[in-house]
């Protein structure tokens, strides 16, 4: 009988970000949290800002390329 090889572990994406705020802000965990929630809002609205103005800009889009009446 055979044994299968033990998995490869390693930290999730969302550990090795959240270790590295927690050593940015120098082992506090509340800082470190309140700073990745704040880079995570922000990056959120950077987001909504950009799908609502390609919104604007397709609808804008179909507008310009209707056919004269």
């Amino acid at each position: 009988m055979s044994e299968s090889p033990a998995p490869d572990w390693g930290p999730t994406e969302a550990e090795t970000i959240a270790l590295a705020y927690y050593r940015a802000h120098h082992r506090d965990g509340w800082a470190a949290l309140v700073h990745a929630v704040e880079d995570a809002l922000s990056d959120l609205a950077a987001a909504d800002s950009t799908i609502r103005e390609r919104g604007r800009q397709i609808s804008r889009g179909y507008v310009r390329g209707l056919p004269a009446e």
